[in-house]
């Protein structure tokens, strides 16, 4: 081929080149603005959770689960109206009002299921469907589908639109309704405990206890002449407990029907007076916990609700279920 035909080839390689990147350009969603000029994903939430009656989420192949709007906070009926958890549910409102639109992807149904917001097929697949009721007015819906690969961020659509979009918020959704419960029992925090007493059916009891807040390590008031601690911080499981006791499942108390006498009993005190009591029964070879009174300890140390029961894990329960030989240093 001579020069004149290689120019002319060339020529013809770098046209056929630009036009096949300019047609790329144009078929690629192209990103939007700075966050401050960006789409609002949904507009109607600007400035108007407050009027957000109810929340249905429908993760694939789980139970679907239903919040409600119970004055200022919410509750799950499915639970006989326990309270939520208000970080949660908060959480994912503003991040559903705050969302903004990134870049548009897909718009074609048959590429839904890659980024798991099909309606049907694989669970894998399928989105997680959000309703948010508003009262009198029009829900509104969407599916939520993978977060995206790289930085912060979620694949959406919105219900009935075969649009994806990524925005610019990353969308927790607990898939379990224990998941959205408000599952504090108690949290008093262990420099304020005074002491815990634990009494078992048979009379024994083990006391652990100190005089000042600033001993670091409980003592134990029925210590045999003559024996030791384990360790220092031997006895101080006991107390640390009551610092984050969370449940791991929960039943009206009207509904639990508990068999013969407690496991144990406990009471805790604290230094500036406050008192609590319990029972912890045995139902099918696990632990459950009634609280059965409080003096002087507000609902922030003491969420946990008298007419319920709550599950603990085998951990929990060992962790309070001491007795003298278990805290005292081999013989």
């Amino acid at each position: 081929m001579g020069r004149k035909g290689l120019i002319i080839l060339a020529l013809l390689v770098a046209g056929l080149g630009t036009a096949y990147f300019i047609q790329q350009e144009r078929a690629r969603p192209q990103s939007l603005p700075a966050t401050a000029n960006r789409e609002s994903l949904l507009p109607e939430l600007q400035g108007a959770l407050k009027g957000l009656t109810a929340l249905d989420i429908r993760s694939p192949g789980l139970p679907e689960i239903r919040l409600e709007r119970q004055g200022d906070g919410w509750v799950i009926p499915a639970k006989a109206g326990y309270p939520a958890a208000d970080p949660t549910v908060a959480g994912l409102l503003r991040a559903l009002a705050d969302a903004r639109k990134v870049e548009a992807k897909t718009a074609n149904p048959e590429l839904h299921g890659r980024v798991g917001l099909a309606e049907k097929g694989a669970p894998e697949e399928q989105g997680t469907r959000l309703k948010l009721e508003r009262g009198d007015g029009e829900p509104l819906e969407l599916l939520v589908g993978k977060p995206a690969q790289q930085g912060k961020g979620q694949l959406v659509r919105l219900y009935g639109d075969n649009q994806v979009w990524l925005i610019d918020q990353a969308l927790l959704i607990p898939a379990s309704e224990l998941g959205w419960l408000d599952r504090r029992v108690v949290a008093i925090p262990f420099a304020s405990v005074r002491q815990v007493e634990v009494v078992y059916p048979s009379g024994n009891t083990l006391t652990v206890f100190r005089d000042s807040a600033d001993e670091p390590n409980l003592r134990v008031k029925q210590l045999p002449k003559g024996r030791r601690l384990a360790y220092e911080a031997a006895a101080n499981g006991m107390a640390t407990l009551f610092a984050g006791l969370d449940f791991a499942d929960n039943a009206p108390l009207a509904q639990v029907q508990f068999k013969g006498k407690p496991a144990l009993r406990f009471s805790l005190s604290t230094f500036d007076g406050g008192e609590l009591k319990g029972e912890v029964y045995q139902q099918g070879e696990q632990p459950w916990l009634v609280l059965k009174g409080r003096d002087r300890l507000d609902d922030a140390k003491v969420p946990g609700k008298m007419d319920w029961a709550y599950r603990l894990e085998s951990f929990q329960y060992q962790a309070l279920a001491k007795k003298l030989e278990d805290v005292l240093a081999a013989k």
